[in-house]
């Protein structure tokens, strides 16, 4: 009896579950987003530099991986 209920209550629970997670997620994005775009504006020498160094590091996986 008891089981069936609980089954019920996290059934019936599942979509507003879902829909907060979906904004804690969203939410947490944002915040990241915000803190990157934050940081590129004070430091944009130093952003190049690591979407360089990023990129080098890509480059050269990938062409790696094609030789093979």
């Amino acid at each position: 009896m008891k089981v069936a209920a609980l089954r019920r209550v996290s059934w019936e629970d599942g979509p507003d579950s879902a829909v907060r997670l979906w904004n804690q997620a969203r939410e947490t994005g944002e915040d990241l987003f915000y803190q990157v775009n934050r940081h590129v504006r004070r430091h944009p020498w130093k952003a190049v530099a690591v979407a360089l160094g990023a990129g080098l590091m890509l480059g050269a996986l990938v062409s790696l991986n094609s030789r093979r």
